[in-house]
């Protein structure tokens, strides 16, 4: 194992200007964490305040414990890592669910990258997945999540009978798993809901038109040649994942967030009914999940992966956190 390095605001720089930083008031309870960054993608340096983000190159990418700092320091989140690209990105390190403080930081689009630490602590995998695709830009692909072992079954939807078929094909699946039934019922239900939104909401014309998203969820849907939509799911023992893929790339990342900040608020408006209507609302995927990625590579594809973690039962999993990512391809339009 590394010795813990000393706390320092000069900044090592490598991969391109790429520094990793980690910024916690408790770096002894997560030490173990700081080490398994460091055996995997090498320095991470550790920070005192949220002063010395100021000093790092744009490209950096700053994990902060966040229920470590104080709550002005939290307010001020929002302020140093802004929306535009152009300075350090915030990777969110959290097992509390503070409403206000997340729906500010969604609002303010500053929020991209949240990882729940639960009662076990921080699934190491997840964060190195999350960190190794900020560092790297190969966003895609389910399978990150789980270990090379892990089989999962692809099915090919264009139509709003196939979509019926997908659905009907999961849940034979789950059926025999030996999964709670209220965490049977949430598999289904994101799975719909991806379903939906890459058949409804997703296709768009030339012009950039949405072509079906006014359309009843009652009425067929038939997509064009070569505009399939990739639907897998995977089990390992521990965890369901489910991912829905689609030729268009029309997500942005701003309607996702502000569809969360609406969520947090608590307000009325976090769900969009109406015939063109986002169904059971972003918010309430997360909330139907323990983690939702969402991959963009902007008018090329959209990738939604959902994983549930069934192995502590429905009351452990309604207790813990959620962990969310949105991934944009670099260079993308």
């Amino acid at each position: 194992m590394h010795p813990a390095s000393p706390r320092s605001s000069v900044l090592p720089v490598f991969d391109g200007g790429k520094s990793i930083a980690f910024l916690s008031g408790d770096a002894e309870e997560l030490a173990e964490l700081v080490r398994g960054l460091r055996r995997a993608i090498g320095e991470v340096i550790l920070l005192d305040s949220l002063e010395q983000v100021g000093s790092l190159p744009p490209a950096s990418l700053v994990a902060v414990h966040y229920d470590t700092r104080m709550p002005a320091e939290r307010a001020r989140l929002a302020t140093e890592f802004t929306a535009d690209g152009h300075g350090p990105t915030l990777l969110l390190l959290s097992e509390k669910r503070a409403k206000h403080d997340f729906a500010q930081l969604f609002g303010s689009h500053a929020l991209t990258n949240m990882v729940v630490i639960n009662g076990s602590g921080v699934n190491d995998n997840d964060l190195l997945v999350t960190v190794q695709k900020l560092r790297n830009g190969d966003i895609f692909g389910m399978r990150k999540y789980f270990a090379p072992t892990v089989s999962a079954h692809t099915l090919r939807v264009t139509t709003t009978a196939e979509k019926n078929w997908a659905l009907n094909t999961i849940t034979e699946f789950v059926g025999v798993l030996g999964i709670p039934n209220r965490l049977r019922m949430l598999i289904r239900n994101v799975a719909d809901e991806y379903l939906i939104n890459a058949l409804y909401n997703a296709p768009v014309g030339p012009d950039g038109t949405r072509l079906y998203s006014s359309r009843p969820r009652t009425q067929s849907v038939a997509l064009e040649p070569g505009q399939e939509i990739e639907f897998q799911f995977c089990y390992d023992g521990h965890r369901f994942g489910i991912s829905a893929t689609d030729p268009f790339g029309s997500l942005e990342p701003k309607q996702v967030q502000d569809y969360l900040a609406k969520g947090f608020r608590a307000g009325t408006d976090q769900v969009s009914e109406g015939t063109g209507g986002a169904g059971l609302g972003f918010f309430q995927i997360l909330d139907s999940l323990s983690h939702l990625i969402i991959n963009l590579d902007r008018g090329v594809r959209t990738e939604m992966i959902g994983l549930i973690d069934v192995s502590g039962g429905y009351r452990n999993f309604t207790e813990a956190g959620k962990s969310f990512n949105i991934f944009v391809t670099p260079g993308s339009a």
